[in-house]
């Protein structure tokens, strides 16, 4: 029986090859510069403590500012907003965000 190679494999990722980070319960998908898209076994909240300038746009979702290619985001609190970045990758803004993501997003401009 062969040993699966990407089994314990670390990753040392630049937070500048980083596109976004997404939740899935204690684990976390990392979107890269490269187009990868890789599982690791650490939480969004251990992500955003190691990268405090990266945005948190749901409770699901922490963003690299640097790699957000547009915008949409709703006055209304019953509506929802989203980010689209560089790669095409959608993630939605929950309304409880909205107003700090926007905030965030007009300082850079």
């Amino acid at each position: 029986m062969q040993a699966n190679p990407g089994a314990g494999a670390r990753h040392q990722l630049d937070p500048e090859t980083v596109i976004a980070i997404t939740a899935d319960s204690n684990y976390s998908y990392i979107y890269t510069t490269k187009g990868e898209r890789l599982y690791v076994s650490r939480t969004l909240r251990w992500h955003n403590q190691r990268w405090p300038a990266f945005l948190r746009i749901h409770k699901h979702a922490l963003v690299n500012p640097d790699f957000i290619q547009r915008y949409s985001l709703s006055n209304t609190r019953n509506a929802f907003g989203h980010v689209i970045m560089e790669t095409n990758l959608r993630l939605e803004v929950s309304r409880r965000r909205v107003r700090l993501v926007k905030t965030f997003l007009e300082n850079l401009d």
